[in-house]
């Protein structure tokens, strides 16, 4: 039996509701061609290979890509043994990917940057994540949870909760529970367009020092004037501005 390594943050989904129901809100078709990483032992990928017509999977593990290379002969299914972080999603198609994954903690940040990379390859992608980091993508201003990468994901993509997973879904059981989400990619935006490039910088800026006032955590970038022109109170806090006002922030200095 493969046993997971702490080292790549490895916690198997056992549970074969949560499967189901994972299944389900992605609804994959003959039409769907599939990217999952980190695949583990195939709990989701035997789903995938049934249903979808093409599914790809990135496993850096050396006995679990090996293992996986069985299901190829059962379907339309290639493994890929490489480091998602290296990976270019470009050669596996013309047409757009679906991305699937159950994110080690240890590596969502990383991986959720490289997805922002190359969304344009993606038509949608569906993540699990340690329940604590899923809520920074989807949350609001106003809240502790609310973040960098929370502005960074909702300029790029409209995220949505879809269920909570209990931590004995998982083997090891990982001492937090997890959440399933949903991002969909907004047309026109790409990681490197200037606006989300201001946008990274900003936050950058702003988030650094959290518990200072935007008006002079940004002062070198814009004056308490030029927030007040977009009526954004310079008093506030980084976690009190809405992402529309970072993005109108972002606008303004372009």
């Amino acid at each position: 039996m493969t046993k997971a390594k702490k080292s790549l943050g490895q916690n198997f989904l056992v549970d074969g509701k949560v499967i189901s129901e994972i299944i389900n809100h992605v609804n994959p078709d003959s039409s769907d061609i599939f990217l999952e990483i980190g695949p583990g032992k195939g709990a989701i990928t035997r789903e995938l290979i049934s249903k979808a017509g093409l599914t790809h999977a990135v496993e850096i593990d050396d006995i679990l890509s090996k293992e996986l290379s069985n299901f190829e002969d059962k379907g339309d299914f290639i493994v890929h043994h490489e480091d998602i972080l290296n990976f270019d999603p470009s050669k596996l198609s013309h047409r757009q990917i679906r991305l699937i994954g159950n994110l080690p903690y240890n590596i969502s940040t990383p991986i959720m940057f490289w997805s922002f990379k190359n969304i344009n390859f993606f038509e949608d992608m569906h993540f699990m994540f340690q329940k604590e980091f899923g809520e920074r993508l989807f949350a609001s201003n106003n809240s502790k949870n609310f973040g960098r990468l929370t502005v960074i994901t909702q300029y790029l993509t409209n995220p949505y909760y879809c269920f909570s997973i209990t931590s004995d879904s998982f083997s090891p059981e990982p001492k937090v529970d997890s959440v399933f989400l949903r991002l969909e990619p907004i047309e026109g935006r790409k990681y490197d367009d200037p606006i989300a490039v201001k946008l990274q910088e900003i936050t950058q800026i702003a988030f650094m020092h959290k518990r200072k006032m935007v008006g002079k955590s940004l002062e070198k970038v814009i004056s308490n004037y030029g927030l007040n022109e977009l009526d954004i109170d310079g008093r506030m806090r980084p976690e009190n501005i809405s992402v529309e006002d970072y993005i109108k922030i972002a606008e303004t200095l372009i």
